[in-house]
């Protein structure tokens, strides 16, 4: 098996001029290793992107923050701009796996792997991320939504990677919340990423994508309509909380999950409206 490991974005367009089809990219490697090692995986070459400096960093660039691909979870969830700014993705972020995936676990391969239950995809949505991607002939950007295709799919070509999430400042509060089969280590059952954007007491606009209730992460603009101009209160929330189960109802496949997830949902989105006061 070859391997590259480029050391800047110039080797890096390099290297993925030589990869094909069955060549892999590996950041944290927190999921690739252990496929490659049950020998599910089977690459004809690796490029390992953990050298280049340009991925680890995290800055604004105007009125977007740049977060390198290789940022991890702990870095991401220990920044103080995404602190102040993005709360959703420091929840996200701060719920993945164990201490041991935060620490090399990195938003980049989170986006790449396009699983349905990956964390940090619903909060991108809500963020209005755009993916930059380098390929061999250059760089080129795209909304977060053009780049998840469909479970384990992403609409990159073989020989380009994800390089920067870009995020425009938010003028909303925001929070995330998963449900999973257990409290910490845990792949979300339902995943809520909630920002709401309020004029004095009533709702000015609100942001609902719900993600692991369908191939790809879904905005609830039913419930976006629905309290638009409203007070905050508990009946409020729970007649949004009741859209989306009835969302899972009409749209989750029954195999997936979807008399639980029907019932769960509620507390998960009551839980996603408390934190947004924590995340003030």
């Amino acid at each position: 098996m070859l391997s590259y490991t480029p050391s800047n974005m110039e080797e890096l367009q390099q290297s993925l001029s030589c990869l094909t089809k069955d060549s892999k990219l590996i950041g944290g490697g927190t999921d690739l290793i252990i496929r490659l090692n049950m020998g599910i995986c089977k690459p004809d070459a690796l490029c390992y992107l953990g050298y280049i400096k340009e991925l680890k960093e995290i800055k604004w660039e105007g009125d977007r923050l740049s977060i390198g691909a290789y940022a991890t979870m702990t870095q991401m969830q220990n920044h103080p701009d995404i602190q102040k700014y993005f709360p959703a993705l420091v929840d996200a972020a701060s719920d993945v796996g164990s201490l041991q995936i935060r620490n090399n676990g990195t938003i980049g391969g989170n986006i790449g792997n396009a699983s349905p239950a990956g964390d940090l995809i619903p909060v991108m949505y809500l963020y209005d991320a755009m993916i930059e991607i380098t390929g061999p002939e250059g760089v080129r950007e795209a909304a977060i939504d053009q780049v998840i295709e469909r479970p384990g799919r992403t609409t990159l070509a073989c020989n380009e990677a994800i390089t920067r999430i870009l995020l425009p400042r938010p003028s909303f509060i925001s929070s995330f919340v998963k449900l999973g089969f257990r409290k910490k280590v845990t792949i979300a059952r339902i995943g809520v990423a909630l920002g709401i954007e309020m004029d004095g007491d009533y709702v000015k606009e609100m942001r609902f994508v719900a993600g692991a209730i369908s191939l790809k992460p879904v905005r609830l603009t039913k419930a976006e309509e629905f309290i638009k101009g409203k007070a905050l209160n508990e009946q409020i929330v729970m007649d949004v909380a009741q859209m989306l189960s009835d969302l899972i109802m009409e749209i989750t496949p029954k195999e997936f999950d979807r008399d639980y997830k029907v019932f769960a949902s509620r507390g998960v989105v009551m839980d996603a409206f408390k934190r947004l006061g924590q995340n003030r």
